[in-house]
């Protein structure tokens, strides 16, 4: 019986991952083999991927507005949206209660230097790579259009189209295809900018799990 007890016992030690056999010895004459609980065959919805990779709520997207000097706020507004998506509310708050009217690449970055924004940015150099790694690693980033007279949110760029969230226009994601946006953006000096201050939202998964 102590014998008995003692192969119980460790059962309770072992837990229940694969089938376990417990040999009580001679006195009962034969292995017992203790098997795992049945477990439910669950087959668990599959979720598209997220589109666009950046995918700011409507409360997050900060639509541009004019400064003291009549003049558009677009490089604020769209960094205002882009602290959002990475969980910086304060910082949005507080970019759009100091800052507006236009903005220059090195204005900026003087700026964020000032308020102590870690940043990455790349100007006139054509620099596709930069956007596919803000795009990569779902931080975004703000590009100049227009020939450089307007600044939107790159939110999603693969080989055949790019995604813009233009702060004149918050409601919907323009989608254009790759090259005309890429065409564009080399001919408004290719000024790309992006903050890196938090993590963005976790993105939904692509593939069922099962």
């Amino acid at each position: 019986m102590k014998r008995l007890i003692g192969a119980l016992l460790l059962v309770c030690l072992l837990g229940c991952d694969a089938g376990v056999k417990i040999d009580f010895g001679d006195d009962f004459g034969s292995l017992f083999t203790l098997g795992a609980p049945n477990r439910p065959d669950i087959t668990y919805p599959t979720y598209q991927r997220e589109m666009p990779t950046v995918n700011l709520e409507q409360a997050l997207r900060q639509s541009n507005w004019k400064g003291s000097e009549d003049e558009g706020s677009c490089v604020h507004a769209t960094m205002i949206s882009l602290f959002r998506w990475q969980g910086r509310e304060d910082l949005a708050k507080k970019w759009r209660a100091t800052y507006e009217n236009g903005e220059r690449y090195d204005g900026l970055a003087a700026k964020f230097d000032m308020e102590g924004v870690r940043y990455a940015y790349t100007f006139n150099q054509k620099d596709v790579k930069f956007l596919e790694w803000a795009c990569a690693t779902r931080r975004g980033c703000g590009v100049t259009v227009r020939g450089g007279k307007h600044m939107v949110a790159l939110v999603y760029l693969d080989k055949d189209r790019a995604g813009l969230l233009d702060n004149n226009n918050v409601g919907s994601i323009k989608w254009v295809s790759r090259q005309s946006f890429l065409s564009e953006w080399r001919n408004s000096y290719s000024w790309a900018v992006t903050p890196i201050m938090g993590s963005p939202a976790a993105p939904l998964p692509s593939e069922g799990i099962k």
